[in-house]
């Protein structure tokens, strides 16, 4: 069988503007060709508070290994960055998705992360007031573009990711890559 290697680190956050903890849950999804050999397909960073230049760095470990019997549904990294205020309230500040690379090699990704827009009033007075954000009741939506067209969104930050993709026995099974 083809076989993936990531090893990376969650490297940081960029360009958060709330003052707050900061830290990260990640999930890897990967079709049904695709089985986790090793490696933990969801996890969470460390928190986190920015520096003067809104910026938290984690340099959070990933190390995944996965066989394939074909390339449909490459592996992505889902991402759900939270806050923890000074109350010990969490709440999400942003959602972010990228499809991991499909090139051997070191790689710097920079996925961009938004969040629903509060809509009504009440929506934003509540939220100026009491804190917290808009939270997606189904998580699929972050990454299928479709239904995502029809949100609101608000743009947040960046993270930064590190990853290191490795193939094995790809070209047994006639997938080239250059």
């Amino acid at each position: 069988m083809a076989e993936l290697h990531i090893l990376g680190q969650l490297q940081r956050a960029v360009d958060f503007s709330e003052n707050y903890s900061l830290f990260c849950r990640y999930t890897f999804q990967a079709g049904p060709n695709w089985t986790l050999l090793s490696g933990s397909s969801e996890g969470q960073t460390s928190s986190g508070v920015p520096n003067t230049e809104k910026c938290v760095v984690w340099a959070h470990p990933l190390d995944l290994h996965f066989v394939t019997k074909g390339i449909q549904g490459w592996p992505k990294i889902l991402l759900h960055i939270n806050c923890l205020d000074s109350l010990g309230r969490s709440w999400v500040l942003g959602y972010g998705y990228s499809t991991l690379p499909t090139a051997p090699g070191f790689h710097t990704l920079k996925v961009p992360c938004w969040i629903p827009a509060a809509t009504s009033i009440s929506d934003k007075i509540r939220q100026y007031f009491i804190g917290g954000s808009h939270q997606l009741s189904k998580t699929d939506i972050i990454s299928l573009g479709n239904d995502r067209c029809k949100l609101n969104t608000l743009s947040k930050g960046i993270i930064e990711l590190n990853v290191c993709v490795v193939l094995r026995n790809f070209t047994q099974f006639g997938v080239e890559y250059k």
